[in-house]
């Protein structure tokens, strides 16, 4: 097995329902929206971009004995490996709920993840085998603070490289205070801001506070505002993103978890940073643009070509 090419995704995997607004949300009453469902988890998201993009991908993660979990299972393993994951009989599978405006951003999210909290010290240690088996550790933060710890612990002593993708800002106190040892965190301002409990909004000077902290690369998004990246070699860049037409976005769920897989894919087939969070770029520029939360067309040749054109999307 070509090792370089197989990953193994820690985290998350969930039903997302999303509700969109036919019209301006007014609190207090009953709005009128369409309903759907979907699969999501931040980590889940991530492998399902990788696999369609080529690379051997491996989950890890926890679902219920339910129909949601059976649900997730068959779906998944039409682009990934999935014997690394585990069924509980005493927990739900995770349950994400999302209000989404009428201009397709986010008004409100809903995350009922307590089957989280059994991803636990213990249950990296059950699976270090399985952590073996590929250079790259991906680890959403839905994985507990002891999870973690552990898992940069492994990425260390087993010369891997650990890349840690942001959830939200209340699952960051599930980053351990010393973040040497993680080769590459992707999260958004929010996020940084709750880790490093600060007010500052300049994402070039949060991507600079993740490397101050032992982090080898970072990136920090934000959004229609652009995202920083960098490293202790090359310094710190701001790169814009492209302008799309409101019109033309309709959904943002999963553009974030769309960016990290594009960025992971190119550090993983050895591209710089600077051509790599490019692939994260496009990729997330035309997720939003698609209903779902991982785009249907999306293959390794179909993102290496956009990538070369993506000024022209």
């Amino acid at each position: 097995m070509d090792t370089s090419q197989y990953v193994t995704c820690i985290g998350g995997a969930n039903l997302d329902h999303k509700f969109i607004a036919e019209a301006d949300i007014i609190p207090g009453t009953s709005n009128p929206v369409r309903s759907k469902s979907a699969f999501g988890g931040v980590v889940r998201n991530v492998a399902e971009n990788l696999g369609k993009l080529g690379l051997n991908v491996s989950l890890m993660t926890l679902v219920g004995m339910d129909p949601s979990g059976e649900l997730i299972l068959q779906d998944c393993k039409k682009t990934m490996n999935v014997f690394a994951t585990e069924r509980l009989s005493a927990e739900n599978t995770g349950s994400y709920y999302a209000i989404i405006g009428r201009d397709g951003d986010m008004l409100v999210g809903y995350a009922d993840m307590a089957i989280c909290d059994n991803m636990d010290r213990q249950w990296i240690l059950v699976h270090k085998g399985h952590l073996r088996l590929g250079r790259w550790l991906i680890a959403d933060c839905n994985i507990t603070r002891e999870a973690m710890e552990e898992l940069v612990s492994i990425s260390v002593a087993e010369d891997k490289s650990l890349a840690v993708i942001g959830v939200s800002a209340p699952k960051m106190e599930n980053l351990p205070e010393d973040a040497a040892g993680i080769e590459i965190i992707i999260c958004n301002r929010d996020e940084s801001q709750a880790y490093f409990k600060t007010e500052e909004t300049d994402i070039s000077k949060l991507c600079g506070l993740w490397l101050g902290a032992g982090v080898g690369r970072a990136v920090v998004t934000a959004g229609r505002e652009g995202f920083a990246f960098g490293d202790s070699f090359s310094g710190i860049q701001k790169q814009a993103v492209r302008f799309i037409d409101p019109e033309r976005i309709v959904d943002v769920t999963g553009a974030g978890d769309a960016f990290s897989a594009g960025v992971l894919f190119g550090l993983i087939n050895g591209e710089t940073l600077m051509k790599s969070v490019r692939y994260g770029a496009v990729n997330s520029t035309l997720t939003i643009q698609s209903p779902n939360s991982v785009r249907p067309d999306l293959t390794k040749s179909k993102l290496i070509e956009e990538e070369k054109n993506y000024g022209k999307i």
